[in-house]
Order: C-alpha cells, then sequence, then structure tokens
C-alpha cells in the first residue's frame, strides 16, 4: 500500500482511451486561427483539432522529444498519435490533435480555420457547426472523405 501511494503521483492517466471508438452524435466544432505550439509542444497544423481539457491530465509532464529541435512536449496520452473524426453533412474528415481547448465540451472540438472550412466551406453559423458526429481515433494522418 505504502509503494502504490508513493508511485501514485507518477501515473499517468489515461483519460483519452476511455473515449475512443465511442461516436459521439450531437456534437459541434468550431474554429480557431491559433498559430504556434499547440497544448501537446506540437506545432499547431494547417489541419489540426484542439480537444477538451477534460482529455487531458492535468498531472502530465513535459518531457524532451526526438524532435530535429529538441523541444519538450507534454507526455500525455492525447497527445500521441489521436486524433478526432469529424462526420458532418455527408463529409468525414479526420484531423491529429494537438492542442486544447479550454471552453469545449467533449462533444465539441475546435479546429484549425482550413480544417474547419473543408467540413463546413459556408462558415457554419458564427463559425459553429452542429449536429456533427465526434469520434476519437488512434491515428497518424488527416483524412478527408466526401460523400455527395
Amino acid at each position: 500500500l505504502y509503494l502504490l501511494a508513493v508511485l501514485a503521483p507518477f501515473i499517468i492517466a489515461d483519460l483519452i482511451t476511455p473515449q475512443l471508438n465511442k461516436p459521439i452524435s450531437g456534437g459541434e466544432f468550431t474554429f480557431t486561427g491559433a498559430t504556434g505550439r499547440g497544448a501537446c509542444g506540437l506545432d499547431i497544423g494547417n489541419l489540426s483539432a484542439g480537444v477538451s481539457s477534460s482529455l487531458f491530465d492535468s498531472s502530465s509532464q513535459w518531457v524532451p522529444s526526438d524532435l530535429p529541435d529538441g523541444r519538450y512536449i507534454l507526455d500525455d496520452p492525447v497527445c500521441k498519435g489521436i486524433c478526432v473524426q469529424i462526420e458532418y453533412k455527408g463529409s468525414t474528415a479526420v484531423f491529429p490533435v494537438d492542442n486544447e481547448c479550454a471552453a469545449c465540451d467533449i462533444d465539441h472540438v475546435n479546429l484549425s480555420t482550413e480544417a474547419f472550412l473543408i467540413l463546413e466551406p459556408a462558415g457554419g453559423n458564427n463559425g459553429l457547426a452542429t449536429n456533427a458526429t465526434i469520434t476519437y481515433l488512434f491515428c497518424n494522418s488527416t483524412t478527408v472523405t466526401t460523400n455527395c
């Protein structure tokens, strides 16, 4: 019991895995013009997503990366090969998670502007698109499929 109490602070909670591969209907997505590095310590891509703070473990540590610049990255499962798939109006797109959205619930994803416009070229209702299906997945790429 003592060992568990000592090691507990060093165990990273995996808050994303229980959410993987579970479609969430009635979801919504917005967009941001964020640039630079996101909450994971990775560069925010042109086609990327920020997800709910509730999917990040506040006890995660910053660790050295093997990236060429040697930057530190957040050692959190949500930052390791996680994508969000969004199904909306007959189109499906998958974007990598590289940022956090403090104002988002688990059924709300904040996309880069370019990612948002792929799914909602008209811009939505003041930058908000509703009635989407959100699914968190393991992944390693961005894909877009349009079914007209």
